[in-house]
């Protein structure tokens, strides 16, 4: 639920500033009911977060993970090849939804279907126009060659040929814009899950892994073709995304944590058990029910209904 806003126009946004503004709703909403923080990765706010976490012992600081994700995607649309295709299917949507004539024209080979797709953020919108381009390939080359374009005065225009060229550019345009498709999908999946209104907490490490695996693989495993786009992910999530909070939510989320290919590897274990330390007094009885959790054992986490639930509830949802 929304709870307020402030008017911060008169006052310089600094850390010791924005820790204090959070730090009221904190107050507000009882520092026993908070455990994380979320922000996005300007560096006043890094550094507030930092701050909060020494005065707060038990709240955690995140930066927002759609942010950290719509990033990766900028990144990527900077590479030279991809940039070079995203302009090109940008001027393609310029030119069409410029005019109402050729608008109306494409509408009529595509069934109505969009090209220009709003996204769940400003850089993932690109991609999404790729893929809609890619869906509409063979209405478009049909469009361009039928009697209804040919006959425009649209078509003897500079801006209309250039169009054309393109759309029926294989090589130079339809290949690199399905490998973009292709290698920006799952990062796309991952980014409507975590901006999405279900809490994404227990799924972002695994997910960040499931996308890098799924590139390798849409690469058949040749380093040199994922190795990029694995660097690209790899400086946003290690310099600002992941926190010791994402593997303990992987860790304590039973739809992976009893899966027969579970890893707990040394930073997941490690993330673990400093959030443990972090949050909770009682470490004698946090570590018997850990073993609890661990072993699916005693009344509860033993029971068939606690195993049946593991896959189909949220981790934190009670039947």
């Amino acid at each position: 639920m929304f709870l307020k806003s402030i008017d911060a126009s008169s006052h310089v946004k600094n850390a010791a500033y924005l820790c204090e503004a959070i730090e009221e709703v904190i107050d507000e909403v009882g520092e026993e009911n908070v455990v994380q923080v979320v922000t996005d990765n300007a560096a006043s706010y890094v550094a507030a977060g930092k701050l909060l976490m020494e005065r707060h012992p038990k709240i955690f600081w995140s930066p927002c993970a759609a942010h950290c994700l719509d990033l990766m995607l900028e990144d990527i649309g900077k590479l030279g090849w991809v940039k070079e295709c995203v302009e090109r299917a940008k001027n393609i949507c310029k030119f069409i939804y410029n005019h109402a004539l050729v608008l109306s024209i494409m509408r009529q080979y595509t069934g109505e279907r969009e090209l220009a797709r709003p996204g769940i953020t400003r850089f993932a919108s690109n991609f999404l126009t790729l893929k809609s381009l890619l869906k509409s390939k063979a209405s478009l080359r049909r469009m361009f060659v039928g009697e209804e374009w040919t006959s425009s005065s649209y078509a003897t225009t500079t801006a209309g040929m250039d169009v054309v060229d393109c759309i029926f550019d294989e090589p130079g345009f339809w290949i690199p814009c399905a490998e973009i498709v292709q290698v920006t999908e799952p990062l796309v999946v991952l980014l409507r899950v975590v901006d999405g209104e279900k809490p994404a907490m227990g799924y972002i490490y695994e997910g960040m892994d499931r996308a890098k695996e799924a590139i390798r693989s849409i690469y058949a495993g040749v380093e040199d073709k994922y190795r990029p786009i694995w660097d690209i992910i790899d400086r946003r999530w290690h310099n600002q995304l992941h926190r010791p909070i994402h593997a303990a939510a992987y860790y304590l989320n039973p739809s992976f944590r009893f899966r027969v290919d579970f890893k707990a590897d040394e930073e997941v274990l490690s993330g673990l058990y400093s959030i443990v330390q972090r949050m909770v007094t009682d470490t004698t009885a946090t570590l018997l029910e850990m073993d609890a959790f661990n072993n699916a054992s005693g009344a509860i986490f033993a029971s068939q209904l606690c195993k049946e639930g593991r896959t189909k509830l949220q981790p934190g949802r009670k039947f």
